[in-house]
């Protein structure tokens, strides 16, 4: 079966990311003149923003509740995202190809379209998708497959018609349940899980540059 319709994840997926959390986490820390914690990338890893602002409160004591916390790590990110943020390896060409072959992309993300659209417009790939699915649009984060679902219907296809593309194993999981194929895709955020990943992916590739892909749609 040869599939109509690509979903990508953005973080750790379609953009390389990894270095702009660990920067958010370090400039936030400074500011309350605090090291990071030893650990705490991983504490946090499955977290919602908010779960993760929680728990953050926590160990800092910090006074700010933790919605005033989410909002100053989205003003971060953002300005990290419009001005840093690159395309991983294979990324790019991925996505012109898709779009050569008739096959529709759209995008499944934690993100906000304030935080992620600077960076997809500066890459020049913004009018490569023809659906923008939030996890804050369907209430409920990848460890359930609404948000995958809800990019399927915007894109006008069944699951089975669809690729999900993800770098954490809670998405890949999810997304599986739901029908989806899956293909999961390397990052440094999620090595610790990279068994159980290809365990539970269609394809597992370094990055998007791998022929395999392109021959999933055509």
């Amino acid at each position: 079966m040869k599939f109509k319709g690509a979903i990508f994840d953005l973080d750790g997926t379609l953009l390389d990311t990894m270095d702009v959390w660990e920067r958010v986490d370090e400039e936030y820390f400074e500011s309350l003149s605090l090291p990071v914690p030893e650990g705490y990338a991983l504490a946090i890893r499955d977290m919602t923003m908010l779960q993760a602002a929680e728990y953050t409160k926590s160990v800092t004591g910090a006074k700010e509740d933790a919605e005033s916390i989410c909002a100053l790590w989205r003003k971060m990110v953002a300005r990290h995202y419009a001005e840093e943020v690159r395309a991983k390896e294979g990324g790019l060409e991925l996505l012109d190809a898709l779009a050569r072959s008739g096959v529709k992309a759209g995008i499944a993300t934690t993100l906000t379209e304030e935080t992620y659209l600077p960076a997809l417009k500066r890459l020049g790939i913004e009018s490569k998708f023809c659906a923008k699915a939030s996890v804050r649009d369907v209430g409920r984060g990848k460890g359930f497959p609404d948000v995958y679902l809800h990019a399927a219907a915007l894109m006008g296809l069944n699951p089975q018609e669809c690729v999900v593309f993800e770098d954490i194993l809670k998405g890949i999981n999810s997304a599986r349940s739901a029908g989806f194929c899956t293909v999961g895709v390397y990052d440094r955020s999620s090595a610790a899980d990279e068994a159980a990943i290809r365990r539970a992916s269609m394809l597992y590739v370094k990055d998007l540059s791998d022929p395999e892909i392109i021959k999933l749609f055509v």
